[in-house]
């Protein structure tokens, strides 16, 4: 089922068939002028405003995602460093600071120009989700990292929880490959 709260084409397909019986009403109470038209403008109106109102789990989770694209592309280390939970623990990083003391090796002259999502999908559960993320990362031929290519394709799995004052967090970050050959962390740092 469609949620209301994330897409507002429910309400917008409800106002338009509401548009039909308001216009054969208007037709037959003409001394009613224009009121009935107003149902289906307050049905439009309440779809887009649930949709601006209400940010939803994966609209939270997304905005994360899109947070740390841009951490990465401005080498902002500080604006990462909120994302990331205190219990960060990848396996390879076992805590938060280790985890950002490697972004801050791996981002520090990489002069990345822009990162573009191929295939992101996210996996919500009750307070974790998934996100099995595809990108493609070009660079500046100024970047210490030049020497591989122009463009870098990197993927990734993001595992996220919700904290209890229902913010998100970034848990644990997983490497699954790198110019299509199978990586994790250890393989490049």
């Amino acid at each position: 089922m469609m949620n209301v709260f994330e897409h507002p084409w429910l309400l917008l397909t409800l106002a338009a068939m509401a548009l039909i019986p308001a216009t054969l009403i208007r037709r037959a109470k003409p001394e009613w002028d224009y009121l009935p038209l107003l149902a289906p403008v307050l049905l439009a109106a309440l779809g887009f405003g649930l949709d601006h109102a209400v940010q939803t789990d994966s609209e939270k989770i997304h905005a994360i995602i899109r947070q740390c694209r841009q951490a990465a592309i401005e080498e902002d280390l500080p604006s990462l460093a909120v994302l990331i939970c205190d219990d960060y623990d990848d396996g390879y990083h076992r805590s938060r600071n280790q985890m950002l003391a490697s972004a801050e090796r791996l981002l520090t002259g990489a002069a990345i120009n822009k990162i573009r999502f191929q295939h992101l999908q996210l996996t919500l559960e009750a307070r974790s989700g998934v996100v099995d993320l595809d990108t493609v990362m070009h660079l500046d031929p100024k970047s210490r990292y030049a020497a591989f290519g122009s463009v870098i394709f990197i993927s990734l799995q993001i595992e996220l929880i919700q904290q209890p004052d229902e913010t998100w967090c970034i848990r644990r970050v997983g490497v699954t490959s790198v110019n299509n050959q199978p990586m994790n962390w250890g393989s490049i740092l």
